[in-house]
């Protein structure tokens, strides 16, 4: 891989034209609250997580413990995780940032790509981000995957079997920069600080981690979706959010539904006009570098 694609000059450019398109989806998020709001308050909510005929087609609020009969084991590496739904982390070694004639050399998130392409995201079994879920039921309906991907895992996964890996894969959990990761090398690349002239032998070296949901989670869940046959399936780009922890009818999640995207698209906005701000005085007052 080139870890050169950009040189310094273009190097804020990008960035800056990433954080105007991130500006741009956090105002369109928050102009939309109203139409959402009104949509979700007037779901159908479905207090005993039974499937009805009368409600076929239509925007169905459902309660209950999310659960499945099966384990998640990871298609590419074989590594068996606990609950409903976990994250696969791959890591990249490469230039994390530039400080005068210094490069830093780091391991860098790939983050998920929810393109089609990409199988939205949701159990790749190619070398990267993605979300692992195993088929889940809420009450009586059988829950699409995509609900799943927008849960939070923030615990480390840190119980490996080495058992179950497949061929290749090695636990490194003894050092700063394993972050208790699976890889395919002996021994994994440590941060430093190189000249510009200088690329590693390590670069685009890749490792895997996992974060896993807590066990304190009660797996107590409020979905939002279209009843389609015995199966809920997400309601498209109709609302915001569509899973939240807790028992909820459609009045409180309608509610909550909005101080969440109101809060997210704020600090969104917020963050982007910092960025954007930045890349103008870069233009203003000559911050590029040749």
């Amino acid at each position: 891989m080139e870890w050169r694609n950009f040189n310094e000059k273009n190097r804020w450019l990008y960035t800056d034209y990433i954080w105007y398109i991130y500006f741009f989806i956090a105002g369109k998020a928050l102009f939309s609250v109203p139409k959402s709001t009104q949509l979700i308050s007037n779901a159908i909510t479905v207090e005993d997580g039974k499937v009805n005929p009368e409600n076929e087609g239509k925007l169905v609020v459902v309660s209950g413990i999310l659960k499945s009969d099966e384990n998640i084991q990871d298609p590419l590496t074989g590594v068996k995780l606990p609950g409903i739904a976990a994250r696969r982390v791959v890591w990249t070694y490469g230039e994390f940032s530039y400080k005068d004639d210094e490069v830093v050399w780091d391991w860098m998130e790939q983050y998920i790509d929810f393109t089609d392409e990409k199988n939205n995201g949701i159990n790749a079994e190619s070398q990267i981000s993605t979300i692992l879920v195993a088929p889940s039921t809420l009450g009586e309906f059988n829950v699409d995957n995509s609900f799943l991907s927008e849960l939070s895992f923030y615990d480390d996964f840190t119980d490996y079997d080495e058992k179950s890996l497949k061929e290749g894969w090695i636990i490194h959990s003894n050092d700063k920069e394993s972050k208790y990761s699976i890889s395919k090398t002996e021994k994994l690349a440590k941060k430093e600080k190189l000249s510009k002239r200088i690329t590693p032998l390590e670069a685009g070296m890749q490792k895997i981690s996992y974060r896993i949901l807590s066990p304190e989670n009660t797996s107590e869940y409020t979905l939002i979706g279209i009843q389609k046959g015995d199966t809920l399936i997400q309601a498209s780009n109709a609302v915001p959010v569509s899973i939240f922890e807790g028992i909820l009818n459609a009045e409180e999640f309608a509610k909550k539904s909005d101080s969440s995207v109101k809060a997210g698209s704020i600090f969104g906005l917020v963050l982007g006009l910092l960025f954007i701000a930045g890349g103008i005085r870069k233009i203003l007052f000559g911050g590029n570098k040749e």
